[in-house]
């Protein structure tokens, strides 16, 4: 049976496609080849040479065609052994190796298509070779590490930008509170309203009533708000307790929990606390 092939990821759909590379590949090689020939050409002219022309453009497409054809083992390369995670140098030293092999290979091939075309040969001399070697093989590895370089650089440009998800905040089920001296651990769900009362914040859970010390806002912040809404400046309220909620003639409203107690609910907190206590459709 057939396995359906994974879906790319969003990287991969976003880079270029090695069709698209090799393109690319064949028009860096001859612009590197270009910029080198007028070297070559003053060269030649010292030697007492006069190049042909269209020998010249013939070997410089040459060049670049040859370079282009291995443009799809390099990018290959890149994302196979890929500088990237938690053992870069892996993918540095597998990219290297790739370059150290490629660009003898490609003096020699260079070499065979020069005695095959341009000296109908069936194949090069030793000393081309070897001079060739000598005097191109650490341009051509440069070369290839430049282009090498290229391919990581706009693929990582190409990337979408990630955000990492927030976590959420672990909130509390229960809330230890100091209390005369001693330590009281309060089960949050008991809790069915909280008022501020001077300096402490006064807990009602069951009946009892427990104080603690420190303000409104910074109690707040530690319950969890899908549980506890503020209905006014001095008062937050337990929504799972809450019964009904009335509205009052001059824009503030009452709010009933599920033991009889009343609490006044600010205008300003009105549409928020409906909005809580709506359906979810």
């Amino acid at each position: 049976m057939a396995t359906p092939s994974p879906a790319p990821s969003a990287a991969q759909s976003h880079a270029l496609s090695v069709r698209q590379w090799t393109g690319l590949g064949f028009l860096y090689w001859l612009v590197f080849m270009a910029a080198l020939e007028p070297g070559n050409v003053v060269s030649a002219l010292d030697a007492g040479f006069h190049p042909h022309w269209g020998l010249e453009a013939t070997r410089l497409v040459s060049a670049a065609l040859l370079g282009s054809g291995v443009t799809p083992l390099l990018v290959l390369a890149t994302r196979r052994f890929p500088i990237a995670g938690s053992a870069p140098w892996r993918g540095l030293a597998a990219q290297t190796v790739t370059i150290l092999i490629l660009a003898p290979v490609l003096i020699l091939i260079s070499c065979f298509l020069a005695a095959w075309i341009f000296e109908r040969q069936g194949a090069p001399r030793l000393a081309e070779v070897r001079g060739q070697m000598a005097a191109n093989l650490l341009l051509l590895i440069f070369c290839q590490a430049l282009f090498l370089a290229a391919v990581q650089v706009t693929g990582r440009l190409r990337e979408p930008a990630t955000i990492a998800p927030t976590p959420a905040p672990d909130w509390p089920d229960r809330l230890t509170i100091g209390e005369s001296g001693r330590l009281t651990v309060l089960d949050l769900s008991a809790v069915e309203w909280i008022e501020t009362q001077g300096n402490y914040q006064a807990l009602h859970a069951e009946g009892r009533t427990h104080l603690s010390r420190e303000t409104s806002s910074r109690l707040l912040a530690r319950l969890d708000p899908a549980r506890f809404a503020r209905i006014h400046r001095r008062t937050i309220v337990a929504i799972a307790y809450i019964r009904e909620v009335e509205p009052l003639s001059n824009g503030d409203g009452l709010v009933r929990l599920a033991g009889g107690t009343e609490l006044r609910m600010s205008r300003g907190h009105r549409e928020a606390l409906r909005a809580r206590l709506a359906p979810v459709s």
